[in-house]
């Protein structure tokens, strides 16, 4: 599979959580494995260890510093998360770029091998393919991703245009989907009621209920 050192991890932090209240979703805590932490840190611990991380973020800046590079996306609050990965895009100084919502906290931390195979399979055969995308059985994850850096030219030129679909784009550039059969895995939290519901879940005091 590729090596960790071939690719770096970008965390999208950059969302207005407007169905949260306006709260900055990836900062909410929410209990995982016995372990109660900011969403945020729970996918940055499933995301490859020895790759450099990168998170896009527009508010809390210096908080997400504390984590890893921000890539600040301040100035274009609400033009959607292709902002943030062309941001990534342009500061990646490796092959890949592992794409990943802030607000995908029940991620498996092996869960990345996977797309990382396909994608070594595939540059062993020669094939063009440069976007590899998941589908949890359910659905496609769109911001759940892995880019070749050679698509920045391609995704600075389908903004320019004024287009910010993701699905669109990666259409566009012909993405390869990679298969999970766990949708539990890939839940997003989306709501305050998301939020009550899985730390409600989590508590112990609620488990015979």
């Amino acid at each position: 599979m590729l090596a960790e050192t071939e690719i770096t991890a970008l965390v999208l932090c950059g969302g207005a959580g407007t169905r949260m209240g306006g709260v900055d979703k990836p900062l909410q805590p929410i209990e995982k494995d016995g372990l109660t932490l900011p969403m945020v840190d729970h996918v940055i611990a499933a995301l490859p260890q020895h790759s450099r991380l990168l998170i896009s973020a527009n508010r809390n800046i210096q908080t997400y510093q504390q984590r890893g590079f921000v890539i600040s996306d301040e100035e274009q609050l609400g033009s959607g998360p292709l902002l943030g990965v062309l941001g990534g895009l342009e500061s990646a100084e490796t092959p890949w770029l592992l794409i990943c919502p802030g607000d995908m906290p029940f991620l498996a931390e092996d869960w990345h091998n996977d797309i990382r195979q396909i994608a070594q399979n595939a540059s062993t055969k020669g094939t063009s393919t440069n976007a590899f995308v998941v589908h949890d059985g359910t659905r496609l994850q769109p911001l759940l991703c892995l880019i070749h850096s050679s698509c920045k030219e391609n995704l600075r030129a389908y903004l320019q245009t004024g287009e910010y679909s993701v699905h669109r784009w990666l259409s566009f550039i012909g993405s390869e989907t990679v298969n999970y059969t766990n949708s539990e895995a890939f839940l997003n939290i989306n709501t305050s009621a998301d939020l009550l519901a899985r730390n409600h879940r989590a508590d112990p005091a609620n488990s015979n209920r």
